[in-house]
């Protein structure tokens, strides 16, 4: 081949360029052809150096787990990827393409290319982002907790966590409690939590964490979790707050703060409280106390298991390592220890370890007469759990409240004691100080419910509905009993059945200070019992009588109770009782009089004797000159007179007095001349008695020595007998004192009632013949203190309230509109046959500003809540109910403005029987934004939910008829329909 014919092609490339230039140009392509192979072969070693070098650098990493590759480091990793693949371009088409020698311009362009590609790879080998590569890691969105026990097949468990992710999704909750005893499964319920998949999805991080007594230490474990701890030592707690605050500030967190037992400074520790992005805090705590401490919004209490859900896990605890235990002839035996776990988790899981490698009927029975109460178990978790319990008992501090916790023992586990009762119980055994001349009953009851309070609010007992009864749990009785038994002055016999196998080492009762007895039939003379300070014998159905000398050597006995025996007398040997303070005998349905011997009783302060037979009232009686609280029945005798009415002045430090009207027409009569003598005493601070009409109720007023002079509480029943439990009463979370019920009332007779109004708590108004508004009847400022009111078959009523001040006339006078019921929280209106419409504005700022319960049923004419703007003053209801309202179309009827977040507060919404209602609103722009629960039942002519796809964004339920679900209007709604139908519950049962 000549020359020509190699060079021809390079110049035919150049062109016009000059022939120097030319000349050079030649040159180098002859020589990058040349080069070809050396180029390909030198492209393949640095590309190999390079996958050493990032293989070496991946190796680096993976041994380093905790640190994460920079940016700049993951960039590198994909330009050196980009790389390989050109890489393998060119070595694919160096294979493929034959280019002999002669080819000089392709070979050249092919080994120019390889080099280029040479300096790149080494580029990428030399790249400044390789030598400090590792950077420390963010923190992981959630750390998983390990070998965490489900909670999946267990409905109070899995209900309290579900409960809980309910509340994390509310945008207006930041904070949460979840509380109860030790061991009852909290912190299984937190770790269960932690590891859910919707908590990732809610939250960008997951903080969990055990509270430490040190503010300090816990600031650090918050701060390692956020990995800021690099360097914390050297840090004083505001710099480190500061650090945790700026990783938080713009992040949605969860922050679960586990056995927390003290008040937390959020702030301090560096959390922040004003990022409204939905963050949340969980405290975890077994006082109730703390949630109070710690501004809690919410609070989950988790219960015991259930009796089935405490067998099923002792029973699945046991089955893993021995199937026998499902076995006829142990099964039982499993069953009674089981029940001796008091239904805690912590409890069940240990004592079931502890039984399951027993496998014949023999040695669990063995295992079981062997069991001793779980204080005294040797067992790591036991061990945890009485320390921490008896740590609360300790810390108690003062013998006083001690005591009365041990006390409280005496009453069977999770029963109702109720509170007035137990205080009366404590005075009695002298635990709440001297009673005195200058020391009222009062004083010793306040400090009763103080101990009280406290004993709830560290877990040592809990508390029932408006703190009206307290109980004690399984676990806290058997730590309770356990102390006591080691305490001479406290020492105990109990005989209740169930309880009476854990207790063989008690001593006999003769013997003990603290004696309760139930399932007795029947009782002999008792031997030296001169050391029983408190007798219980409640609740004994088939006790008919007490021996004649029962009592003989019982002379340090304080208290005595009777409650539920069917005995018809009290023995002679009752007068050997001189130092008893406490009497009760209440619900002795077959007793028909007192004892002569009862009226030597001279140290007596109690003496209740309601729902028995005993006439009103006993002579003897008039001989307890130190009783401070008497509890009777007002029964006729067989003449129809009251006998001995003027006891009751004899009874001049009396403070508590309750007279139980049962024979009522009698009570008509008599009422005038008994409350005369009432009215005599001086030192009544609570009374709860009938007044036949308002005018006996202002004869008395005008009498009474001690209404004007003293602090008083009441309830008071007006024109009709009064009830056992008021309804209005039960709606209230804590204890109401001054409660009023006025029946069958006339415009004539009012004063009387204005005169207790402006003391009253809570108010019933039933059957009243004129009134039409509630300001006609009382005027405003009687009602400013009212707490609970419900307006019941007064059917001349058309409005509640109304800002028209011309209708507002009351014997004539003119009223000035100004704010009504500014403390009302709970309001029920029921059949109210001529209520047109409930409230109409414009009313004064504040009025209804603490209302938060709604009730309107049977209101047949009903047809407008709220008017003229009445509905704005509503800004703090959570709950409304309309029930039983034949006409009514639509809840909320004004003109609403659209971006007006109407009942702002509103959680509960109940809508039953409204055959003709059609709308809840007529917009569908509200906002909803506290909305979880809705209630329909029988409300065929509701079409139209109020509902879009972005508002009531906090609602979890929607309970009603299947057939109502099914023909409600869905046009151009798909997308609704798809949000709520998840959330429907179809359901005929009418709830309340």
């Amino acid at each position: 081949m000549s020359e020509l014919e190699l060079v021809g092609p390079l110049v035919g490339e150049m062109g016009s360029i000059g022939v120097g230039e030319m000349h050079t140009t030649i040159a180098s392509k002859i020589a990058f052809s040349k080069n070809l192979d050396d180029n390909c072969n030198i492209l393949v070693k640095d590309t190999e150096m390079l996958h050493a070098i990032k293989k070496d650098k991946e190796m680096k990493a993976q041994r380093n787990s905790h640190k994460d590759t920079t940016n700049a480091y993951k960039l590198w990793t994909n330009r050196v990827s980009e790389a390989t693949k050109e890489v393998q371009k060119l070595k694919l088409k160096y294979e493929e393409e034959t280019l002999p020698w002669w080819r000089i311009l392709k070979r050249s362009d092919l080994s120019e290319e390889m080099e280029k590609k040479s300096n790149c790879v080494r580029q990428l080998m030399n790249d400044e982002c390789l030598k400090d590569f590792l950077v420390d890691k963010p923190p992981e969105p959630v750390l998983k907790e390990l070998n965490v026990p489900q909670i999946s097949g267990y409905p109070t468990l899995q209900g309290a966590l579900d409960n809980t992710l309910v509340l994390l999704k509310n945008n207006k909750i930041k904070i949460i409690g979840v509380c109860r005893t030790k061991g009852v499964g909290k912190t299984t319920i937190m770790r269960n939590l932690n590891n859910n998949e919707e908590i990732a999805k809610l939250f960008e991080i997951v903080i969990f964490v055990k509270v430490t007594p040190n503010d300090r230490k816990l600031q650090e474990k918050i701060a390692h979790r956020l990995m800021l701890d690099k360097g914390i030592n050297k840090e004083d707690s505001d710099d480190i707050a500061r650090r945790i605050h700026r990783e938080l500030e713009k992040k949605r967190y969860l922050l679960i703060l586990d056995e927390v037992e003290d008040a937390i400074n959020l702030e301090l520790l560096g959390i922040p409280s004003d990022n409204n992005n939905g963050s949340k805090v969980v405290i975890v705590t077994r006082f109730p106390l703390v949630y109070k401490l710690n501004r809690v919004q919410r609070v989950i209490k988790v219960a015991e298991l259930s009796p089935d859900e405490a067998w099923k896990m002792f029973r699945d605890t046991v089955y893993a390592f021995n199937p026998k235990i499902d076995s006829p002839d142990i099964q039982p035996t499993a069953k009674l220890v089981c029940k001796r776990c008091s239904r805690l988790p912590l409890l069940i899981y240990n004592i079931a370890n502890s039984f399951k490698l027993k496998e014949s009927a023999s040695s669990w029975w063995a295992g079981l007469e062997d069991l001793k109460p779980w204080p005294e178990l040797q067992s790591q978790g036991l061990e945890e759990l009485y320390s921490c319990l008896k740590f609360c008992y300790d810390e108690l501090n003062d013998k006083r409240k001690q005591k009365c916790f041990l006390y409280t023992s005496l009453y069977p586990a999770d029963s109702k004691v109720y509170s007035d009762y137990l205080v009366e119980c404590w005075a009695a055994q002298g635990l709440l100080g001297d009673i005195n001349d200058t020391r009222s009953y009062q004083s010793a009851r306040n400090c009763g419910i103080d101990i009280l309070e406290h004993l709830a609010n560290v877990s040592l007992l809990e508390k029932g509905g408006a703190m009206i009864y307290v109980n004690m749990n399984h676990c806290m009785r058997q730590l309770a009993l356990h102390i006591s038994s080691k305490d001479p002055e406290c020492s105990f016999y109990l005989q209740d059945g169930e309880e009476s196998e854990n207790l063989s080492k008690s001593r006999a009762w003769q013997q003990a200070r603290w004696v309760s007895m139930r399932k007795v039939h029947e009782l002999r003379r008792s031997q030296d019992c001169s050391t029983i300070l408190t007798l219980l014998l409640r609740k004994n159905p088939e006790l008919t009588a007490l021996p004649e000398c029962f009592f003989e050597n019982m002379s340090s006995l304080l208290l005595l109770d009777l409650y539920s025996s069917m005995i018809t007398q009290l023995p002679s040997s009752l007068s050997k009782l001189t130092g008893l303070r406490g009497l009760f005998l209440n619900r002795c349905e077959l007793l028909e009089s007192l004892s002569s011997e009862i009226g030597l009783l001279q140290f007596l302060e109690v003496l209740d004797i309601r729902d028995t037979k005993v006439i009103f009232i006993p002579l003897q009686i008039g001989f307890l000159t130190k009783l401070r609280c008497l509890r009777i029945p007002f029964i006729a005798s067989e003449d129809n007179e009251a006998q001995n009415v003027h006891v009751i002045s004899k009874l001049h430090r009396l403070e508590e007095l309750t007279i139980q009207i049962i024979s009522y027409e009698q009570w008509c009569n008599d009422a005038n001349n008994v409350l005369a003598h009432v009215a005599s005493l001086e030192n009544v601070t609570h009374l709860r008695c009938c007044f036949p009409s308002s005018i006996i109720l202002g004869e008395f007023l005008s009498r009474s020595k001690s209404w004007h002079n003293k602090q008083n509480s009441f309830r008071f029943t007006v024109g009709c007998q009064n009830s056992r439990r008021p309804q209005i009463l039960e709606f209230f979370e804590y204890k109401i004192t001054n409660y009023l019920r006025y029946c069958n009332g006339g415009q004539r007779d009012d004063p009387a009632i204005i005169e207790v109004l402006p003391k009253t708590d809570a108010f019933e108004l039933v059957c009243h013949k004129d009134i039409r508004k509630l300001s006609n009847f009382a005027g405003i400022a009687c009602l400013e203190r009212i707490r609970g009111l419900l307006i019941k078959r007064c059917n001349q009523v058309l409005t509640i309230v109304s800002g028209e001040t011309s209708s507002n006339v009351m014997n004539g006078i003119q009223i000035k509109t100004a704010v009504i019921l500014p403390n009302l929280e709970q309001l029920y209106l029921e059949n109210l046959l001529n209520l047109k419409c409930a409230f109409r504005g414009p009313l004064h700022s504040g009025t209804f500003s603490r209302l938060q319960t709604l009730s309107l049923k049977n209101c047949p004419r009903l047809s407008q809540i709220f008017s003229n703007g009445a509905i704005q003053h509503f800004s703090e209801l959570q709950k409304l109910k309309l029930e039983d309202c034949s006409i009514i179309e639509e809840l909320i009827g004004e003109d609403i403005e659209r971006e007006r977040d109407v009942l702002p507060k509103l959680e509960i919404l109940l809508l039953v029987n409204l055959p003709n209602f059609k709308s809840i609103c007529t917009t569908h722009t509200l906002a909803w934004s506290s909305l979880e629960l809705l209630r329909i039942h029988n409300c065929h002519k509701f079409k139209t939910l109020p509902l879009d796809s972005v508002n009531a964004v906090n609602l979890k339920s929607i309970k009603g008829q299947q057939e109502w679900w099914a023909n409600l209007d869905w046009t151009n709604n798909e997308e609704v329909l798809q949000r709520l139908q998840p959330i429907f519950v179809a359901s005929n049962e009418y709830f309340s």
